[in-house]
């Protein structure tokens, strides 16, 4: 793990005022600004090209970057309120980069991540074609899509379905999955379930068995 900047001390408590956000596969660290969040939210951008970070904190040098890669999370468990990917997932091992973000997620904290549609692919495909090496390795991403489609794995880049993410999604266990789109990409929203108290789980089952 590489840190390029480092920022203010955690707080272990954080309100709707004062969040910790891990931005997923940040590059040049824009997406928090374009998701217009809060200048009190601390924002630790994550990347696995130490050049895009070097680029990052040269735009953003309030904030904390580190270079290390999305399957593998540098963190404790339940670090962060939130998680934010723009279009970084398609590149990862799906997978294993959900289960290392529900594992820093705390308990109620949410991952919007944008994604890359069956058009996009097929739009890089066209792109391709003249390019006999280009085109056969956007037939093997197109491929690796369905493949994601039908079990909701990937092996290597893939565009991803809402059936495939869902799929993948509720085997690393997160709830409340919800999808939106636009012209260019789409979205899919997510949480990690609030824990419940094992009191409280006692009395749901004394007040059900009465």
């Amino acid at each position: 793990m590489e840190v390029i900047a480092s920022s203010r001390r955690p707080k272990t408590r954080w309100s709707r005022v004062n969040m910790r956000v891990l931005d997923l596969g940040c590059g040049d660290g824009l997406t928090p600004h374009k998701l217009n969040l809060p200048s009190s939210w601390q924002i630790i951008g994550l990347d696995v090209k130490f050049g895009a970070l070097s680029k990052a904190h040269i735009n953003f040098p309030h904030r904390a970057f580190v270079c290390s890669a999305a399957e593998r999370l540098p963190f404790p468990a339940s670090s962060f309120d939130r998680v934010i990917s723009n279009v970084a997932l398609p590149y990862m091992d799906i997978p294993k980069a959900l289960t290392e973000i529900y594992r820093v997620l705390a308990p109620g904290g949410t991952l919007l991540a944008s994604l890359h549609p069956l058009s996009f692919t097929l739009a890089e495909l066209r792109k391709a074609l003249p390019k006999p090496k280009a085109a056969l390795y956007r037939v093997w991403v197109l491929s690796n899509g369905i493949v994601f489609h039908v079990a909701g794995r990937n092996f290597g880049e893939a565009f991803q379905t809402e059936r495939g993410i869902r799929i993948a999604l509720q085997r690393a266990n997160f709830a409340g999955v919800s999808f939106r789109h636009d012209s260019k990409r789409w979205f899919v929203e997510a949480s990690k379930q609030l824990e419940t108290r094992p009191s409280a789980m006692r009395d749901s089952n004394l007040a059900a068995a009465s």
